[in-house]
C-alpha cells in the first residue's frame, strides 16, 4: 500500500527494517505495516492532510494560503513563471498595471518609490521581478529585498 510520509519525516523503519522514501514523498508498505505507520501520521496516498482551518486566526489563514501558493509556484520552472507573468501583464488594462497609491507601473519602480509601496504592491513587484519570498516576512524585509533587487 502507498502512504504519504508526514512533513518533516526523513527516515522510516518498521519491525527493524528500513523503508525507502520515494522522491514523491511516499512509501510502499505491506498491509501489516500500514496501521502502525498511519498511527504515526502517515496517510493513504490518495488522502491529503488539510490544516485545521477552523481554529486558525485570519493571520494564520493568510499565511497558510500564501505558503501553499508559494509551494505550488516553486514547482513551476522560472521560464514558465516568466511566461505566465508576461501573459497576465499583457492581458491587464493599463490602469491595472499601476500601483494603486501612486500610479507607478510595476515595471517602472525605482528605489525612491519603495518606501511608499504597500505589502501587496511589494509582493507584486517582487513577483514581477521573479524574486521568491518565503513567509513569514515583514514589510521592511520586503522593502530591503526590493531595494536589493533594484540595485543588483
Amino acid at each position: 500500500m502507498k502512504l504519504r510520509v508526514p512533513e518533516g519525516c526523513y527516515a522510516v523503519s518498521h519491525a527493524g527494517q528500513p523503508i525507502e522514501i520515494a522522491d514523491d514523498g511516499s512509501v510502499e508498505v505491506e498491509d501489516s505495516a500500514q496501521k502502525v505507520l498511519v498511527s504515526h501520521g502517515f496517510l493513504p496516498w490518495d488522502e491529503y492532510e488539510t490544516p485545521r482551518l477552523a481554529a486558525m486566526t485570519r493571520e494564520q489563514l493568510v499565511t497558510q494560503a500564501m505558503n501553499m501558493t508559494m509551494k505550488a509556484i516553486e514547482t513551476i520552472s522560472d521560464e514558465d513563471v516568466r511566461t505566465r507573468l508576461a501573459a497576465v501583464e499583457a492581458s491587464m488594462l493599463p490602469d491595472e498595471r499601476k500601483i494603486v497609491n501612486s500610479g507607478i507601473s510595476i515595471t517602472d519602480i525605482r528605489i525612491e518609490d519603495i518606501p511608499v509601496l504597500r505589502r501587496r504592491e511589494l509582493f507584486a513587484f517582487l513577483k514581477a521581478k521573479g524574486v521568491s519570498v518565503s513567509l513569514p516576512v515583514t514589510n521592511e524585509e520586503l522593502r530591503a529585498t526590493a531595494r536589493h533587487t533594484l540595485s543588483g
